[in-house]
């Protein structure tokens, strides 16, 4: 009975550490995908005639860069780069929603 509990426990413990690490890579896509994304709807204001705003957009733009390197540190499997880099993907394309 003891061994049961036991093993039941350790699945669900990998069942929740498990839902947790995908949903980190699907957070930290987010906040890359938040930033890339306002920094280029400045660049769009910027290409408009609104040059007041390319140093914001230029900042921006490095602290998604910064961040994307730090993730590429934080996933450093083949398989959690590739779902990061889908999860980013799947962000980018809200962009402007």
């Amino acid at each position: 009975m003891k061994k049961t509990i036991r093993i039941i426990g350790t699945i669900a413990l990998a069942a929740f550490l498990f839902a947790s690490c995908g949903n980190s890579i699907e957070s930290d896509a987010k906040k890359v995908a938040e930033l890339q994304c306002e920094a280029q709807e400045l660049m769009q204001k910027v290409m408009a005639g609104d040059a007041s705003l390319m140093e914001e957009s230029s900042k921006l733009a490095e602290k998604a860069a910064e961040l994307s390197l730090e993730m590429e540190k934080k996933y450093d499997s083949a398989s959690d780069r590739q779902k990061f880099a889908e999860a980013l993907l799947k962000e980018m394309g809200n962009c402007g929603n």
